[in-house]
């Protein structure tokens, strides 16, 4: 994970934020793309003239469209905004796998960080939660000392 990257806007990490990829990492030359594990920088439609900057938590939905002419794009819908969309030219299923990856962990966090004490989770989340964790870890998103940490409260959970 990246720690010194310019994020498009010109914002900076917030507190706990870290940066899991860029459009380099997957080989993309989309130049404001940067996934966090809070965030997401892309262009804000196929033009790539403007960028937003979208809360992974206010994420819906992350589709991969495939199109018969030209790229294929990655489409990004979200509560409060019109869906952004960017092209994406090589590796278009693993970028829409590792954000919503993402999506589902920042998710995640955030009902883990608001929900009653972990006794009262039922144990079938608790393997959803190791699953979606080695999934996260297979994609890249996840270091392996990331995904030990994670998979040792997991695991302490009743």
């Amino acid at each position: 994970m990246a720690t010194n990257v310019q994020l498009p806007d010109g914002s900076h990490l917030d507190d706990g934020e870290v940066v899991v990829k860029t459009a380099k990492d997957w080989g993309l030359t989309v130049k404001s793309l940067v996934l966090t594990n809070q965030r997401l920088f892309c262009p804000a439609d196929l033009t790539g003239r403007s960028t937003v900057t979208l809360p992974l938590t206010d994420v819906l939905t992350v589709e991969l469209r495939k199109h018969w002419i030209g790229f294929s794009t990655i489409v990004v819908e979200t509560k409060n905004r019109r869906p952004a969309s960017f092209g994406v030219h090589i590796n278009g299923q693993l970028v829409r796998s590792d954000i919503a990856a993402a999506v589902d962990l920042a998710k995640q966090s955030v009902a883990l960080d608001s929900s009653t004490p972990a006794s009262s989770t039922p144990t079938g989340d608790r393997y959803d939660q190791l699953r979606k964790i080695s999934e996260l870890k297979q994609s890249g998103v996840l270091t392996e000392a990331e995904f030990a940490e994670e998979k040792a409260r997991i695991l302490k959970q009743p």
